[in-house]
């Protein structure tokens, strides 16, 4: 399974850097809303593949007249409710008709969540800043001795602090110079090396490195540590990523389901697809 889901990373992580390149060098913004343009119209052409078009046509003509006529005779109570029924009932097949696509349309939308969260949820270090590095061991710390290295560009502030409960060591590290880093663990004869990136901008920033399948989906960035070693995961703190629209700070998740549902209304017609 493990391996699988590294597979899957590498495919996908490789696809998306190679999409957003060009946009590296512009605010994250920009990269924000051609994803969301891309993802908007694949399921668009989606839905339109695998829902019954006739079907959900005919089901959404039935709506617009049965709310035309709530319109028209809304003096009428009986005539008011009879039609609001019939609307009802219509809305229920019209979901019946939608929801086979929703399923299918979520596999692609949580692959395309999952990279953009890599890239959008949190920016790199700046210079000058500290952050907490944990290792997390399958077994008490007490019961192996945890080393952390890091390179020239990095400062190491403090000792490892343990947490015997939680399995789990500790330590503060200071960005000196932008770049990209590799920290060195060092327990129970094994090394383990963890991302760290430095700079100005955004791009892929990976927060945890784990042996955890399921994790390891979440968290593409980097590849599995051994399962067999001591170490179960690596993670560091970064600050989010603030992304502005209009001047307003926006959440990446809010503004891709409103862009991307924005821009497959705008397209339903040219693709000739009923929504």
């Amino acid at each position: 399974m493990i391996d699988f889901v590294a597979f899957l990373n590498r495919m996908l992580t490789g696809l998306f850097d190679l999409l957003l390149r060009p946009f590296l060098g512009l605010a994250p913004v920009w990269a924000l809303a051609l994803i969301s343009l891309v993802t908007g119209v694949l399921m668009l052409w989606i839905f339109g593949k695998v829902s019954d078009q006739k079907a959900i046509r005919v089901v959404r003509d039935k709506i617009r007249g049965h709310l035309l006529g709530l319109r028209i005779f809304g003096d009428e109570i009986g005539l008011l409710m009879m039609l609001l029924g019939r609307s009802l009932r219509a809305t229920a097949v019209y979901m019946k008709y939608a929801v086979v696509p929703m399923l299918v349309m979520m596999i692609p939308v949580a692959l395309i969540l999952i990279q953009m969260n890599l890239r959008f949820a949190v920016r790199p270090l700046k210079p000058g800043e500290k952050t907490v590095v944990t290792v997390k061991l399958h077994e008490a710390p007490t019961s192996a001795a945890v080393e952390l290295d890091v390179p020239s560009g990095l400062v190491l502030e403090t000792t490892g602090v343990r947490v015997d409960s939680l399995k789990e060591v500790s330590w503060r590290i200071r960005a000196e110079e932008p770049g990209d880093y590799r920290l060195l663990v060092r327990s129970g004869g094994t090394e383990t090396e963890k991302e760290v990136r430095v700079g100005a901008g955004w791009g892929s920033v990976s927060p945890l490195r784990t042996t955890n399948a399921m994790d390891l989906l979440l968290y593409p960035g980097e590849p599995p540590i051994d399962p067999e070693g001591p170490i179960e995961s690596i993670r560091l703190s970064y600050d989010y990523l603030p992304i502005r629209v209009f001047g307003y700070h926006v959440n990446w998740l809010v503004g891709f389901f409103v862009a991307s549902i924005a821009f497959g209304f705008a397209f339903r017609k040219r693709l000739g697809v009923e929504i």
